[in-house]
């Protein structure tokens, strides 16, 4: 019975040492995956910011070319 006792706490311990090592894993891959969409967010702002800027910048010489005739 001590060699079935034995085994089975060696099976919990081992099992649980999987679980954690699984948890640190998975806690990796989550920050990973986070700063990855916090990357491409970035890059989305900074893109739709310089191509408000380009876009405003046409429009407002198209009006001052419309309002100011040459």
């Amino acid at each position: 019975m001590k060699n079935r006792a034995g085994k089975k706490n060696t099976s919990m311990a081992a099992s649980r040492a999987l679980s954690g090592s699984m948890d640190v894993i998975a806690i990796a891959l989550i920050s990973l995956t986070l700063i990855v969409l916090l990357l491409l967010l970035n890059s989305l702002v900074n893109w739709l910011r310089q191509d408000t800027e380009i876009l405003f910048a046409d429009l407002g010489t198209s009006i001052t070319d419309a309002v100011l005739v040459r």
